[in-house]
């Protein structure tokens, strides 16, 4: 069968349905928290994504095997993008973007 095409699926937006029922009754400062903790999570799905995608440039440069860092990198990315339509189906819900809190240090 093989992958859709783009523009196949990107002139719909995706929302995942059962985020509404979930946070429906919930006041807003409930909602905003669940929105914090989601973006967070996706700053770090992100961040092991950028780790991995700098450790495939590294292996490409010294021509090493790609199968399992690349298969790694793939499905981290996946995970990025699952987690990005979670947090956009949460922004809707909540109607604005909160202000997150401030990062700790390393």
């Amino acid at each position: 069968m093989g992958a859709i095409q783009d523009d196949a699926v990107s002139n719909n937006k995706l929302v995942l349905r059962p985020l509404i029922g979930l946070m429906n009754g919930l006041r807003p400062d409930e909602i905003e928290r669940f929105v914090v903790e989601e973006i967070e999570k996706h700053r770090r799905l992100r961040d092991e994504a950028v780790k991995l995608e700098a450790l495939l440039d590294a292996n490409a440069e010294d021509g090493q095997e790609l199968s399992e860092t690349n298969r790694a990198y793939i499905s981290a990315m996946i995970a990025v993008h699952a987690q990005q339509t979670v947090v956009s189906t949460l922004l809707d819900i909540l109607g604005y973007i909160p202000e997150m809190p401030t990062q700790k240090p390393h």
